[in-house]
Formats: C-alpha cells, sequence, structure tokens
C-alpha cells in the first residue's frame, strides 16, 4: 500500500507504544542486538558464501512451531480484512466489516528471521548476490523456501529498486526486485528475539504516523490489533517506527525518507494547505509529539530508586498524549512502568484503577499484544486472580 508507500504483513498487536523511560535505553539495546545478529551471520559466511541452513534443519524448525501454527490458523480464519489495490496502485489493507478497538485481527510467524535476514543482506553487501536469481538461489537452496514460500516474498514491495548499483551478471535487471531492499521495506524487528523478521501477509499493511493497528511479538509471532474502533472500507495501518512518536511532521519525513525511502503522505502528516483547521490539527500534533519526546528523555535520566509525584505525572501525561496521537502500540509497556512506580509512591489497586491502570486492563493488553500463553501475560493474570481473593 502506500499511506507510506510500503507492502508489508500485517500481524496482531495490542495499543501502540507508549513513550516509557525504557524507550531510549530499547533503541540502543535493540543496534547492539542487531549487530550481534550481523556478526553471527558474517561468521556463517566465512566458511560458505551464503548462510548454512540445511532444510532438515528448517524443518525440524517448523516442527517445533506446529502448536503455533494451529494456533496461528484459527486466529487468521477471522477474515476481519481484504487486501486489494488502493489508489495509488499499491497494496493495501482494508477492514471487511466494522472492528472494534482492541480487537486481535491477525497473527503470522516470519518466512525469514534472525540470521537468514542478516546473511541475505550482507550478500548482497558485499557483492556475492549480483541479482534475483543469486537471492532466489540463496532462498531456495540455503533456507530451504518452497516455491510458494519464496513466492510470497517476491510479491512485496522494494522500495529501494531506483538505488542498486547495476553488475555484469548475465541474469541481471535494472528493474527486478532484490531481496535486500524487500526486506529494508518489510521487515519488523522482534524486540523479544532481538533481531528481523519478514511477514509476508503483515507486509502489505501500509505505514501511517497516526495508525490504527498496533502490533506485538510473542517470540517471533506477530500479532496484529485494532487501536481504535476501525469502520468498514477504512483503510488499516501500522506504524513501521517508534521513532515517529517523538518528532514532528518534518523531522519524522525526513526519517522515514532516510530509512524506507518514500515520502510520507498519511493524515497524521498531510494537510489541505487551505483548509485552516486541518492545518491547526497537524501543527498541534506537532507540539504533542515534541512534548512526548521531552517527556521521555526527561524520564529516561530518573532514579527510580528515589521517585516524585511529578515522575508518576509526567508518565501519566505520556500516555494522554499516545492516546490522543493514536500511538498505542506497546502502550502496555509504559501501563507497566506507570503501575511500577504508583506502587512505589503508595498507591493502592482502587486508585490504580480510577487512572485506568488496574491489573485488570493491564493484563488485557498483554494478552491482546503477546498472547496468553506469554510469560508476562500469565504473570499478569495471576496478579488479577490474586487480587480478586
Amino acid at each position: 500500500g502506500l499511506d507510506t508507500g510500503r507492502a508489508r504483513l500485517h500481524h496482531l498487536s495490542p495499543i501502540t507504544s507508549v513513550p516509557s523511560t525504557s524507550q531510549i535505553s530499547t533503541m540502543v539495546s535493540r543496534k547492539k542486538a542487531k549487530g550481534k545478529a550481523r556478526k553471527a551471520a558474517k561468521e556463517s559466511t566465512k566458511q560458505a558464501v551464503p548462510l548454512d541452513v540445511s532444510h532438515q534443519q528448517t524443518q525440524q524448525q517448523q516442527e517445533s512451531l506446529e502448536g503455533q501454527l494451529q494456533r496461528l490458523k484459527i486466529i487468521s480464519n477471522k477474515n476481519l480484512f481484504t487486501i486489494k489495490q488502493n489508489e495509488y496502485s499499491n497494496q493495501a489493507v482494508y477492514a471487511a466489516e466494522f472492528i472494534p478497538k482492541h480487537t486481535l485481527i491477525f497473527a503470522e510467524l516470519p518466512t525469514l528471521r534472525g540470521n537468514e535476514i542478516e546473511a541475505a543482506s550482507i550478500n548482497h553487501e558485499n557483492g556475492t548476490h549480483q541479482c534475483r536469481a543469486d537471492d532466489d538461489a540463496f532462498l531456495k537452496n540455503n533456507i530451504g523456501l518452497d516455491e510458494c514460500a519464496r513466492k510470497s516474498i517476491w510479491e512485496l514491495h522494494d522500495q529501494f529498486i531506483d538505488t542498486y548499483s547495476p553488475t555484469n551478471h548475465p541474469l541481471y535487471s535494472r528493474d527486478e526486485k532484490r531481496i535486500l531492499g524487500i526486506i529494508k521495506s518489510n521487515a519488523y524487528h522482534s524486540n523479544e528475539e532481538g533481531s528481523r523478521g519478514l511477514y509476508p501477509i503483515i507486509s502489505r499493511f501500509n505505514h501511517s504516523c497516526r495508525p490504527n493497528i498496533g502490533y506485538g511479538f510473542n517470540g517471533w509471532e506477530m500479532r496484529l490489533y485494532t487501536t481504535s474502533d476501525v469502520q468498514e472500507g477504512e483503510e488499516l495501518c501500522t506504524c513501521y517506527s517508534d521513532m515517529v512518536y517523538f518528532h514532528n511532521r518534518l523531522e519524522r519525513g525526513e526519517f522515514l525518507k532516510r530509512k524506507f525511502n518514500f515520502d510520507c503522505i498519511c493524515s497524521g502528516c498531510n494537510s489541505n494547505h487551505e483548509d485552516d483547521e486541518s492545518e491547526h490539527r497537524l501543527k498541534q500534533s506537532d507540539i504533542r509529539r515534541e512534548r512526548l519526546r521531552f517527556l521521555a528523555e526527561t524520564l529516561s535520566k530518573r532514579d527510580r530508586s528515589n521517585l516524585k509525584k511529578s515522575d508518576f505525572e509526567m508518565i501519566m501525561e505520556s500516555i494522554d498524549i499516545m492516546k490522543l496521537e493514536s500511538l498505542e502500540h506497546n502502550i502496555s509497556t509504559t501501563y507497566r512502568l506507570a503501575r511500577e512506580w504508583a506502587m512505589k509512591l503508595g498507591e493502592d489497586e482502587a486508585s490504580l484503577e480510577e487512572k485506568c491502570l488496574s491489573a485488570e486492563v493491564y493484563a488485557k493488553l498483554l494478552e491482546l499484544s503477546k498472547g496468553e500463553t506469554h510469560p508476562e501475560s500469565i504473570q499478569a493474570r495471576v496478579e488479577v486472580q490474586s487480587k480478586r481473593r
């Protein structure tokens, strides 16, 4: 689709991410995790040009996921959305019916993940793979993907076709897609696995800086959920990067162009300049996001052993801004932090309920974004049951 010009598979998740004190440290840890994954992939390519992932190993991996696959099949049969061309002739996802806020709409496991993605990227960057045929042979022979799985990957959007240097390979074509571009255009980072995964169906969901879809992870499983009521026929969009939460239109537009090679035309960035009300709304949005960044940076420097009431108030303000800006992806993380800080400051459960921070709400958010079988969800549900006794 082209709310952001990028096609992706979509997956279920809870409320959108809320600016928490852990946001900045999370960004740093992601970079470290990605660096480790790329280092591991480079080590793999020293002995053999492509990553050595045998077909037998892939089969064993699939077998170990059999239970997850059966569960995902049930979730995915809801048919709450359709995929079709939008006004820009790109694939996009639309609601097939009215979908209430906080509804799980889809869950998916990645076709490519972790070191497989890093090895494919490295083989492009170092010139080992010089054309799509090389990429496809790697997916078939080294990753063990069948024709159907490879087709689902090559059907995805490559936003970087115009950036590749020509090669002398006899099968090279100037306008062909490359696996590196498909990965850069579509892969999602699993904060639980510390690396990227490529989700062919979820990749069809376009980007918006005011998304109506959030997502979360249970290991490699990616889960998609609504963060607002969605009307029938309305496009369903995720947010491709948490970085857009903390920047105004100009700043995040530059970031998205640099990171994903598209100009964002979503409702959170675009206004009819002849419409004063629309432009005023976007200016107020810019002010809120800059405030959100200030709050996140300030809270990240707080001494958690010496919390003050003002610290808790800043977290609650962050949650309010996230809701106003439709940025509820990963909000359960901020809810958890808000609950912890409130209890350290002497708040009781009744007071937390008044602030919409009850144990019940937190447990539901976790189950939505991470699934009922996730350890954090189980622990939260146990806490709820203990409070009812």
